[in-house]
């Protein structure tokens, strides 16, 4: 059974984001439907506690503490540093934005990017949470990770009728290749990586304009393929 002050206190970093680093009492009592009284009493815990702060203007935002317990978690950043030199060198390769994600519980989360250079480029955020059924980043995890309930993972929005058939010819090519799934005009590839145990995780992707990424798809997925297994080894997947 969960204690709901510790759900809610929890809750409270949630609203916060690349986009929100800061946010009023009213702010953060609208993203969690909660009265601004409770809200309030669960912000003053915080601040005793040190993990949030309370700015002259009246916001509150997260503290130094919390950035120390992310530290905390070596797996986590240990593929990050074996993975930045792939992402590099994919990046410079393809011209596109590359990053490496996460399986988290029915989403995933970005953990690395290499942005592109281009004026017109896709954009993905360090920290950004997704969920599965969006993109081809959502495709391979879902075609590799057989532990996950798909219905789960699509909640109130259709099963697409093909899927078993698309994450069967995802298993066989290796890779996962969308275009549109998250924005119009906007395409993916991603391959997945492996840990010792055989499980997909991780995974590689390049996303980038439609029109560019049509025209070089097989090259970036070949690339990207040998650098997903190159990674993989790294985690001690043979």
């Amino acid at each position: 059974m969960s204690i709901r002050s510790v759900v809610r206190a929890f809750a409270v970093f949630d609203c916060f984001s690349e986009d929100s680093k800061n946010l009023t009492l009213h702010q953060i009592s609208q993203k969690l439907d909660l009265p601004k009284s409770t809200v309030f009493r669960l912000l003053n815990t915080l601040v005793e506690i040190g993990y949030i702060h309370y700015l002259d203007d009246q916001t509150y935002c997260m503290s130094l503490k919390v950035l120390r317990l992310g530290n905390l978690v070596p797996s986590t950043l240990g593929i990050r540093d074996v993975a930045r030199p792939e992402l590099r060198a994919l990046a410079e390769m393809s011209g596109e934005t590359v990053s490496l994600s996460l399986l988290d519980g029915n989403d995933r989360m970005v953990l690395d990017v290499m942005e592109s250079t281009s004026k017109l480029r896709s954009i993905v955020r360090v920290g950004e949470v997704v969920k599965l059924h969006k993109g081809a980043v959502g495709r391979v995890l879902m075609a590799f990770q057989p532990k996950l309930n798909i219905a789960e993972v699509f909640g109130d929005a259709a099963v697409p009728e093909e899927l078993d058939r698309e994450l069967e010819e995802i298993r066989a090519a290796g890779y996962a290749f969308s275009v549109g799934h998250r924005l119009e005009g906007a395409a993916g590839i991603a391959a997945p990586v492996f840990d010792m145990n055989g499980e997909c995780n991780y995974c590689i992707s390049v996303a980038g304009p439609e029109v560019r990424m049509l025209n070089k798809k097989d090259e970036i997925a070949s690339h990207l393929t040998a650098c997903a297994q190159r990674l993989s080894r790294h985690l001690g997947n043979s």
